[in-house]
């Protein structure tokens, strides 16, 4: 129950007595609700089952503001079309991961960061036994996403121009790390080959050429000192950064 308390209230949803097999360790151990049409015919599984009327498209949206993350027992396509209509913002659209009608495949379908879905969809196949799929670009160079680095240090997220320093830590471009306070034990985590930098680079005042561009982070006590910290000659294209608490970024006690 402890890994999947960030993520209530969640929900599963299945179509079929297969995709509801798949589901069933979750529903049963009570991390989530589990809905299903309401002309499905089930055993009496000793649990309550959620059952809604209509069509799955015209249940969804309610099922989607009101959940941190929904969990679909149906075909990847099918998912897609689902929510597709509902997307808005990462930043406050709900997890959504998927699980194969066997049960042996879990997928971050959407989410995977901010909403949480790489971490859910690790958390699901553990509980089931499963293998995890998770596509990020991030993930597949072992580094956490830019976008949820100080989210374990309490820090907020300021802001710049996220999806440019993300796309450049994807395609393994250099981004220049400028960080004030905080705890600074996740640069000891990195692997060997990560993109960054660290530390207040060298401008000169007039460079005799454009210096090349990279792209920059920086964790400071207000995110506004970027204006400082990053000069417009520095050649920095995309700047973002995480705003520290007074008391050094680290989370309260």
């Amino acid at each position: 129950m402890t890994l999947f308390q960030s993520f209530q209230p969640m929900a599963a949803i299945a179509t079929t007595p297969t995709a509801m097999r798949a589901l069933t360790p979750l529903w049963q151990s009570g991390v989530l609700s589990l809905w299903v049409p309401a002309n499905l015919q089930i055993e009496d599984a000793g649990k309550p089952i959620q059952r809604y009327q209509g069509s799955l498209k015209e249940v969804l949206p309610t099922l989607w503001h009101s959940h941190r993350s929904l969990v679909f027992g149906l075909a990847l396509g099918a998912t897609v079309r689902l929510i597709a209509p509902l997307l808005q913002d990462k930043a406050t659209d709900p997890a959504v991961v998927l699980v194969d009608a066997t049960g042996q495949w879990v997928v971050s379908l959407c989410g995977g960061h901010q909403g949480g879905a790489d971490r859910l969809t690790w958390a699901i196949a553990q509980a089931l036994n499963a293998t995890p799929i998770v596509t990020g670009g991030s993930h597949a160079l072992d580094l956490l996403g830019v976008d949820v680095l100080g989210v374990p240090f309490g820090w907020q997220r300021g802001s710049g121009d996220w999806a440019g320093v993300s796309a450049a830590v994807a395609r393994g471009e250099p981004v220049q790390v400028i960080q004030e306070a905080g705890c600074d034990l996740w640069q000891q985590t990195l692997p060997a080959d990560h993109p960054f930098t660290f530390g207040f680079p060298d401008f000169p005042q007039s460079p005799p050429s454009p210096p090349k561009p990279v792209s920059g982070l920086a964790l400071c006590s207000a995110v506004s000192q970027q204006q400082r910290i990053v000069p417009k000659h520095s050649g920095i294209l995309a700047c973002c950064g995480w705003e520290l608490a007074v008391n050094g970024g680290l989370p309260a006690a």
